[in-house]
C-alpha cells in the first residue's frame, strides 16, 4: 500500500473508532439513566424521612430520601443532557465521515 492509501485507511479507521466509541458511551449512559429512573421512582413512593444509602466516590453514604431525591434528579437531568449532546456529536461525525468518503471517492471493499 502506498502512503496515500495508508493515510486514507488510518482516517477511515479513526472515523469508525470514534463512531463506535460514541455509540458505546451513549448506550452505557442510557443504562445509567434507566437505573436513575428506577431509583427515583422507588424513592418517590417512599417516606421522605426514611434512611437511604448511595455511593459517593466508592463510599457508601447514609442519607434520607428527601435529601437524596433532588440530587438524583439533577444527576438524571445531567445524564439526559449529556446523552443528547453525544447523540448530536454522533450525527455530526457520521455526516463528516460520509462527506469525507464521498469527497475522496472511498469505496468500502468487503473481504
Amino acid at each position: 500500500m502506498n502512503r496515500v492509501n495508508e493515510s486514507f485507511q488510518i482516517t477511515y479507521n479513526n472515523y469508525k473508532q470514534s463512531l463506535e466509541d460514541l455509540q458505546n458511551k451513549i448506550i452505557e449512559l442510557g443504562h445509567d439513566l434507566e437505573e436513575h429512573d428506577v431509583v427515583i421512582d422507588t424513592l418517590s413512593k417512599t417516606d421522605d424521612d426514611r434512611k437511604c444509602y448511595r455511593m459517593i466516590g466508592g463510599a457508601l453514604v447514609q442519607s434520607d430520601v428527601k435529601t437524596t431525591k433532588p440530587i438524583l434528579t439533577v444527576k438524571r437531568d445531567n445524564l439526559n443532557d449529556t446523552i443528547s449532546k453525544m447523540k448530536a456529536d454522533l450525527v455530526k461525525i457520521a455526516t463528516e465521515f460520509e462527506t469525507w468518503k464521498k469527497d475522496n471517492k472511498i469505496q468500502v471493499v468487503k473481504q
